[in-house]
C-alpha cells in the first residue's frame, strides 16, 4: 500500500522547488475535473489564500489561461499574476508566474514561481503531486531575501506546509 501523503524538497542557490504528494481514493477523471474547477476549491483550500481572478475569457482552465492570486506565502503577503503554460489532461497542469511580488519585512520583492499539479494511477485512486518552486532575485538583495525567508521566516518549511494543505483540502472534497 502506498503511504498517503510523500514529500521532497530541493534547495539550490537563489531557487528552491518541493514537490509534496497525496494519494486520493478517487480516479483521475474525478481528480481532475475538481482540479480544473479551481475557481470552486482554490480560496477556500487555505487560509493563507486571499484571492484568485481568472483574467481571461471564457473563465476556463486551459493553456494561456491567465489568472492572479492574493495570498500569504509563510506569512509575505503578494500578488501573483501568471499563466497556465502546460496543460494535459488528466496528467499535468502548470501555471507560472514570472514576477510575482511580495512584500518580506516592509521591502518589496519580485519572484519567479510557478506550480506543477501532476496525476499519476495509483492502486488507490490518483496520486497527485504540486512541485511548486520559486527563484529569488539574482545579486545581492536576492541572497539576503532568499536568507530570511529561508532562515528567520522557516520558508520553504512553511511553503511545503501551504501546498499540503491545498492537497490535503482536495483530498478531503474528494474522499467525502
Amino acid at each position: 500500500m502506498t503511504a498517503p501523503f510523500k514529500s521532497s524538497a530541493d534547495r539550490r542557490g537563489g531557487v528552491y522547488e518541493i514537490t509534496p504528494s497525496v494519494t486520493i481514493e478517487a480516479p483521475p477523471a474525478a481528480v481532475w475535473a475538481r482540479l480544473v474547477d479551481v475557481e470552486s476549491w482554490w480560496v477556500d483550500s487555505n487560509p493563507e489564500h486571499e484571492s484568485l481572478e481568472v483574467l481571461t475569457d471564457p473563465p476556463v482552465l486551459a493553456e494561456g489561461t491567465r489568472l492572479r492570486v492574493h495570498e500569504r506565502i509563510a506569512g509575505v503577503p503578494g500578488v501573483a499574476e501568471g499563466a497556465v503554460t502546460g496543460f494535459v489532461p488528466e496528467e499535468r497542469v502548470t501555471w507560472e508566474a514570472p514576477r510575482a511580488r511580495y512584500r518580506l519585512f516592509g521591502l518589496p520583492v519580485t519572484v519567479s514561481e510557478g506550480v506543477s499539479w501532476e496525476l499519476e494511477p495509483a492502486d488507490e485512486g490518483t496520486t497527485l503531486t504540486a512541485r511548486v518552486w520559486a527563484s529569488f532575485p539574482a545579486g545581492p538583495l536576492g541572497r539576503l531575501v532568499e536568507w530570511g525567508f529561508d532562515h528567520l521566516l522557516d520558508g520553504v518549511e512553511r511553503d511545503y506546509a501551504h501546498a499540503m494543505r491545498e492537497l490535503r483540502y482536495l483530498k478531503g472534497q474528494l474522499e467525502a
